[in-house]
C-alpha cells in the first residue's frame, strides 16, 4: 500500500550483501575473480575468517563476513573520514566514524596538493623566468609531467579501470581525457591546472560531506566505545559491544554509560537530552535505572548493566539512522538517471565540436589541433556532473540529520520526500496527544464516609488487578493496608470485587454497582473515567482519573494547521473524552469508539479520496494503520517491534513536538535540491556557451565546475 522502495541486497556465495549493482569507486560487485571465496574485487585472496581480514590491493575488510565500506581501494579510501564523493554520488554517505572533522583527516591530499603546486611554479618559473637558457624548456616539461603525475595519477588509474567495468563517462575518465589533451597540444600549465584544481575541489566536497555528518555523528556518539569493567578490585577497559548482562562498570564525569542498567553505588546527575531531547540533568541514586548513551555529568558512579547494547534503546536509534541513506528519494533516482544519459551526450557533442567545425577551415589539421580541440576538451571538463549527484542526495542526507536532532528519525529519503507532500494527519489519542498514563483527578467519599476509608477500600479492591487505571490507584493509595483479601474476583468489562475482615467490596462502573442493587447518589460528571466503591452494598464514593494532555500538544497542533494540514483524532476512547482532548488540544475533527480495523478502514478511505495521509500512533494497535497511511509514524516505540516495522518515521524522544519542524526541514529540502539542479545546469551552459562563442579557457571551467559544486554542497548542509 505504500510506495515504498525494494530492497537490491542480495547475499552471495562469499559472505558480503552488496547494496548497489554497481559502485562507481570501481568495484563490479560481481565475482568472476573469486578466489578462494574471496570476492570480485581485484584479485582478492582473503578467504574473510573471523580471525583474518587481510587481503591484496589494500583491501582491509571489516572482519564480520559483510562488505561494509570499510576497506581501501588503493588510494581510494573506504573508511570515509573525509567523506567519498563516489559513494555520495551513489546515496550512500557513510555515516559510521564519529569522529570530528580535522585537517589532519585530509593530510595525503594536502601534501599531494601543495607538492604539485611547487612543481609546477618552478616549471613556470624555468619556462618564463630563464627562457631560452639551455635545457630550461626540458626540465620544465619534465617538471610539469611530474606536477601532473602527482595530483592526476591516482585519477587516472580510476578511469583506466572504470574502462574495464565499462564505466568510460565518469568524471576521472573526462578530467584524465581534457588534461592529457591540453597536455599534448603543449598547453601544461592547463594541463596540469585541470587535475590540481580538480584535487582541490574533490578535497574540499570531501571536507564539506564530513562535516555535514555533523547531526547524525551526533546521535551515533549514543555508543560508548569503551568501558571501565570492574573486575573484583581492578578495573579492566573493555569494548562496549563485548559487555554482558551482570556486568559491573564504572562511569566516570563526562563518561557515555555503555548500557542499560541500574545504579549500584553512588549518586550523580545523567544528561539524557541525546534520549529524551529532555536539558536537565535527572538525579539518579542507588536502584536508579539508567540508559545506555546517556552521559554521567556528576559523580563517579558504578552500574550493573541490565542490557547488552544491541538490545538497548540508543542501539535501536542507531539502527534506524544508519538504515536513513539506503532508501533513495525520486529527485535522486532521476537525476542518476539524467546524469547517465548527459554525460554520453556532452561526450558526443565535444567529438562534434573537435571534428566538425575544421571541415570549413582550409588546414583541417590546422583547425582540429588548434582552438576546436580545445574547446572540445572544455566541454569534457565542464560536463561532470558532480554537482548534482553529489550535492542531491547529500541535501536529503543533512535533511535527515536535522530531523534527528530534534528526536524525529526519518528511515529514508523517499520518506523525508513524501513528508513534502502530506495533506492529512491523524493522530491517535492515548499516549500520542496525551501522556497515556492516568493520573487521579479527584477523590469524592460519600456522605458520612471518610476519605481514608474510601481509599483503603480502593487499595484492597485494586490490590491485585494489572488493569491501567488500577495501577494508577495502587500508587495514589501508596502504604494504605491492603492484608486480610480474600475471595478476589474479577467482573469482565466492569470492575473487581473481593472480601476485606469480613467486609465485602466492590469497584467498578454503574453497571457493576447497579447489578448488585448499590445505590449510586454521587454521580461524577465531567470528562475522565471513574471508579465506583461500594462495601456491603452501600457506596462509599468514586475516584476520577484522568490521562492529561502532553506539553505542547496544542501549539503542534496549531503549527501543522498553520503550515495548511487537516488534524484529526483518531481514538479508540469514549465520546466524552476523546471531545474533551479534542477541545484542549484544538482539534475540529475526530472519531472516538475505534477499534484498530477502523482506524485502518479511515485511513484507507482518506487516500482513496486523493489526500496523502499520515498517521501517527504509538502502540501495536496503531501498526495497521500506520502501515496503510502513506507515511507512517511511531511514537516512542522504540520497544514495539511491530510499530516501528511498520513506520516510516520514529519519534524517539515519545513527544510529537518535532513533527512541525520535520515538514518545514522536507520543504527546505526539496527547495534546496531544485536550487542546486538549476545551479548546476545554468552554469554548465553558460561556460559551454561562452567557450563556444569566445576563447576557451580549461583552467576556467574547472574553477566554475569545482565552484559550482562547492556552492551546491554548501547549500545542502546549510542551516
Amino acid at each position: 500500500m505504500k510506495n515504498e522502495e525494494s530492497k537490491k541486497d542480495k547475499e552471495c556465495v562469499c559472505g558480503h550483501v552488496h547494496g548497489e549493482e554497481e559502485c562507481c569507486c570501481g568495484h563490479e560487485h560481481g565475482h568472476e575473480n573469486i578466489v578462494d571465496n574471496g570476492h570480485g574485487h581485484e584479485k582478492c585472496c582473503c578467504k574473510h575468517s573471523d580471525e583474518e581480514a587481510a587481503c591484496v590491493d589494500r583491501h582491509d575488510h571489516c572482519r564480520d563476513g559483510n562488505c561494509g565500506h570499510g576497506h581501501t581501494h588503493g588510494g581510494h579510501t573506504h573508511d570515509h573520514d573525509g567523506g567519498c564523493e563516489c559513494c555520495a554520488a551513489k546515496g550512500h554517505v557513510d555515516i559510521s566514524s564519529t569522529k570530528k572533522l580535522k585537517i589532519s583527516d585530509f593530510k595525503y591530499p594536502i601534501i599531494k596538493i601543495g607538492v604539485s603546486f611547487v612543481l609546477a611554479a618552478t616549471a613556470a618559473v624555468l619556462q618564463f623566468a630563464v627562457k631560452g637558457t639551455k635545457g630550461a624548456g626540458i626540465a620544465a616539461i619534465v617538471l610539469y609531467c611530474a606536477a601532473y603525475l602527482v595530483v592526476g595519477a591516482e585519477y587516472m588509474w580510476q578511469a583506466v579501470k572504470g574502462v574495464f567495468r565499462g564505466d568510460i563517462f565518469n568524471e576521472n575518465m573526462l578530467m584524465t581525457v581534457a588534461s592529457i589533451g591540453a597536455m599534448a597540444l603543449g598547453e601544461y600549465i592547463e594541463g596540469v591546472a585541470v587535475m590540481l584544481l580538480y584535487c582541490v575541489g574533490e578535497t574540499l566536497q570531501d571536507a564539506a560531506i564530513a562535516k555535514s555528518k555533523g547531526n547524525i555523528v551526533s546521535l551515533l556518539g549514543l555508543k560508548a566505545e569503551s568501558c571501565l569493567k570492574l573486575c573484583g578490585d581492578n578495573t579492566e577497559e573493555i569494548d562496549s559491544e563485548n559487555l554482558q548482562a551482570g556486568d559491573l562498570v564504572l562511569v566516570r564525569k563526562g563518561e557515555k554509560i555503555p548500557s542499560d542498567g541500574v545504579v549500584e553505588e553512588g549518586e550523580s546527575a545523567i544528561d539524557c537530552s541525546s534520549m529524551t531531547g529532555e536539558s536537565m540533568p535527572v538525579a539518579v541514586g542507588v536502584g536508579s535505572e539508567v540508559t545506555g548513551g546517556t552521559v554521567n555529568t556528576g559523580n563517579t558512579i558504578k552500574v550493573r548493566i541490565s542490557k547488552r547494547f544491541e538490545d538497548t534503546q540508543a542501539s535501536r536509534i542507531l539502527k534506524l539512522v544508519e538504515e536513513a541513506q539506503e532508501s533513495k528519494p525520486r529527485a535522486q533516482k532521476l537525476i542518476s538517471k539524467f546524469a547517465s544519459i548527459y554525460t554520453p551526450a556532452v561526450f558526443a557533442l565535444a567529438v562534434i565540436v573537435a571534428l566538425i567545425p575544421p571541415l570549413f577551415y582550409e588546414s583541417y589539421v590546422d583547425a582540429l589541433t588548434g582552438i576546436w580541440l580545445k574547446k572540445a576538451l572544455v566541454f569534457l571538463v565542464i560536463s561532470c556532473p558532480c554537482a548534482l549527484v553529489i550535492s542531491i542526495p547529500l541535501a536529503f542526507f543533512a535533511g535527515i540529520g536535522r530531523c534527528s536532532k530534534s528526536g524525529v528519525l526519518v528511515k529514508g529519503g523517499n520518506y523525508l520526500e513524501e513528508m513534502r507532500g502530506i495533506t492529512v494527519v491523524c493522530m491517535d489519542k492515548t499516549g500520542t496527544l496525551t501522556k497515556g498514563v492516568f493520573e487521579v483527578a479527584e477523590v469524592s467519599p460519600a456522605d458520612g464516609v471518610s476519605e481514608e476509608r474510601l481509599l483503603k477500600a480502593a487499595a484492597a479492591c485494586e490490590s491485585m488487578s494489572t488493569h491501567p487505571i488500577a495501577l494508577s490507584i495502587k500508587e495514589y493509595t501508596g502504604g494504605s493496608d491492603v492484608g486480610g483479601i480474600t475471595d478476589y474476583r474479577e467482573y469482565s468489562g466492569k470492575g473487581v470485587g473481593c472480601n476485606r475482615k469480613g467486609a465485602d467490596l466492590l469497584a467498578g462502573n454503574m453497571q457493576l454497582m447497579a447489578e448488585n442493587g448499590v445505590t449510586v447518589s454521587r454521580v461524577h460528571e465531567g470528562y475522565g473515567s471513574v471508579v465506583y466503591f461500594a462495601e456491603d452494598g452501600k457506596e462509599l464514593g468514586y475516584i476520577a482519573l484522568r490521562d492529561s494532555v502532553r506539553e505542547g500538544a496544542k501549539e503542534v497542533v496549531d503549527s501543522l494547521k498553520a503550515q495548511g494540514k487537516r488534524v484529526i483524532m483518531l481514538t479508540g476512547d469514549v465520546e466524552e473524552s476523546a471531545k474533551h482532548v479534542a477541545e484542549e488540544v484544538g482539534i475540529d475533527e475526530y472519531f472516538a469508539g475505534l477499534l484498530p480495523q477502523n482506524k485502518y478502514e479511515i485511513v484507507e478511505r482518506l487516500r482513496n479520496s486523493g489526500e496523502k495521509v499520515m498517521f501517527v500512533g504509538d502502540g501495536l494497535n496503531d501498526a495497521p494503520a500506520i502501515k496503510a497511511a502513506n507515511l507512517g509514524v511511531c511514537v516512542g516505540g522504540l520497544g514495539n517491534d511491530a510499530s516501528v516495522e511498520a513506520s516510516d518515521v520514529v519519534l524517539s524522544t515519545g513527544s510529537v513536538a518535532g513533527l512541525p519542524a520535520a515538514f518545514v526541514t522536507a520543504n527546505e529540502t526539496k527547495k534546496r535540491v531544485a536550487e542546486n539542479v538549476v545551479l548546476s545546469l545554468v552554469a554548465k551552459a553558460s561556460i559551454m556557451a561562452v567557450s563556444l562563442a569566445w576563447v576557451p579557457m580549461m583552467w576556467l571551467a574547472v574553477v566554475a565546475d569545482v565552484g559550482v559544486c562547492i556552492i551546491a554542497i554548501i547549500n545542502s548542509v546549510r542551516r
